[in-house]
């Protein structure tokens, strides 16, 4: 249980494209956390690409096909919670995803798109129930590569809130969350708004270990392109 999150990586890692891919919600929090203690996770996670129907119109599908990628794209996401006193942490976050320019159907070497987050929650529980508001800004980049989808970056400040409900080995919880990001797209730019709502289940695996699994779904609107729906799915782990 312990390697699932790297190999289901390492299985969709085939998925995973250049343009940057827009993970939320990125602020989730489902415990407080040991005072002193930086929380740390790794695996996957799945999002929109929002470059594309922008940058490929003609490989955009919309809801006709919301896992079709470029539109719909898998990353290696990691992250920190450091505990800050009170309540209060301090997310740091990292994406990296690897491709190939599909367009082209070449690879020399693979092309890497990266992204960076940065953000601050705060936990307040009450009996078995918690709620941990949060703010995260967040920088993407492709760094310029031509690819599916690019070459594209994108600055985004998103909020949510982990609301849930605490057993003995298992929490679960429901993270409705609202970003919106700025894209650069070759000479111009444009602005998105991405809204949903994420289900979330963390569960102790032993040895102080834990696995943490997302699924839901939030919608992509831009000006002059069709709403669609991104489905959102994640599995990380941590010690």
């Amino acid at each position: 249980m312990r390697a699932a999150p790297w190999m289901l990586g390492a299985v969709l890692t085939g998925l995973a494209g250049c343009a940057p891919t827009t993970m939320s919600p990125m602020g989730v929090r489902l415990a407080r956390g040991g005072a002193g203690h930086v929380t740390k996770r790794a695996g996957i996670r799945t999002g929109p690409r929002l470059s594309v129907p922008l940058q490929t119109p003609e490989e955009f599908q919309g809801n006709r096909a919301p896992f079709s990628s470029p539109q719909w794209s898998v990353a290696y996401d990691a992250d920190l919670l450091i505990p800050v006193g009170g309540g209060t942490g301090v997310h740091v976050g990292f994406q990296g995803e690897v491709g190939c320019d599909e367009v082209e159907a070449t690879c020399p070497v693979p092309v890497p798109g990266y992204g960076l987050s940065l953000g601050m929650s705060h936990f307040f529980q009450l009996g078995d129930v918690s709620i941990a508001p949060a703010v995260v800004l967040r920088g993407a980049t492709d760094f310029g590569f031509a690819s599916v989808g690019g070459p594209s970056s994108v600055l985004g400040v998103e909020a949510s809130a982990s609301l849930a409900l605490h057993g003995d080995d298992a929490v679960f919880g429901v993270v409705p969350f609202i970003g919106v990001h700025r894209l650069i797209i070759s000479d111009r730019t444009a602005s998105a708004t991405y809204a949903g709502v994420a289900l979330a289940g963390q569960f102790e695996i032993g040895g102080g270990e834990f696995v943490e699994l997302t699924a839901g779904a939030g919608r992509v609107d831009m000006r002059g392109v069709e709403p669609w729906w991104a489905p959102i799915f994640g599995i990380r782990g941590g010690p």
